[in-house]
């Protein structure tokens, strides 16, 4: 197995299938999930990804904070895997402008290269107030500019076979690269990469997805900014970035298939 994601969710059911679908189109194999709490129908969505394996599926019924816990508990009992893991969220999309799929970017890398920070583009709402039934790469096109702090933040993936630990979700205590080959010791990199590996991360959607999202709770412990900060700086229409949408009409097709 090349590549596999480790995730916690909770209430995603209507986000679950588009994720899943393509990440599989950017060549990830296996998922392995955290359910922390779910009260919405998510089983059905779910099912015949476990019934495949292509989904390895853990309750974590745990009271926040409880995400690095997850990440951890999924390290501990894999470490006799080999190939990348990627621990990421179900609201962030991994792919690569340069290669058709992640697995051919990975292939480039040296093998010293623990790990790779792969930074955060972030969209806002677009304007958008209420959720809709279309995949949200679809819906969620306009971003501000490149340089807002919070696409400084990285997600790590990691080469398995070792042991190590999971500090926050954005840094892995691992001989951690950028892309581009330089050092990145912590959960932010500065300047930012885009060009090999990528995150679009849509961590509001619309503002009553936001809303939705905000009275859950996050599973991991709160971080400095408050969630109106996260909010508002996510929200600039300076660009329009539809670049990940070249899978867009392959993932319609999976999606259409029942």
């Amino acid at each position: 197995m090349k590549l596999a994601v480790c995730a916690i969710f909770r209430n995603e059911a209507r986000y679950l299938r588009e994720w899943l679908e393509f990440h599989r189109l950017v060549g990830i194999e296996r998922f392995y999930l955290y359910n922390n709490r779910s009260s919405d129908d998510y089983m059905p969505v779910l099912r015949p990804y476990l019934a495949s394996g292509v989904v390895v599926l853990n309750e974590w019924p745990f009271q926040p904070p409880c995400q690095v816990e997850a990440y951890q508990h999924y390290i501990d009992a894999h470490l006799d895997v080999s190939g990348w893991t990627a621990f990421i969220d179900i609201d962030e999309f991994l792919w690569s402008p340069r290669y058709p799929a992640v697995t051919e970017a990975l292939d480039t890398f040296p093998q010293e290269w623990r790990a790779i920070g792969v930074n955060w583009v972030c969209f806002g709402s677009g304007g958008e107030q209420q959720w809709e039934d279309i995949p949200v790469i679809e819906r969620f096109t306009w971003r501000a500019s490149a340089g807002i702090s919070s696409n400084h933040y990285v997600k790590p993936v990691v080469r398995m076979g070792q042991y190590f630990t999971i500090h926050d979700p954005h840094f892995a205590d691992v001989p951690t690269f950028t892309p581009s080959g330089r050092q990145n010791p912590g959960p932010h990199s500065v300047p930012h990469e885009h060009t090999i590996l990528r995150i679009n991360h849509y961590g509001t959607k619309s503002r009553q997805e936001w809303v939705e999202r905000q009275r859950l709770g996050k599973p991991c412990a709160a971080s400095a900014p408050s969630p109106r900060q996260c909010y508002d700086e996510v929200q600039g229409c300076e660009v329009e970035d539809c670049a990940i949408q070249r899978y867009l009409s392959a993932l319609q097709a999976k999606l259409a298939t029942p």
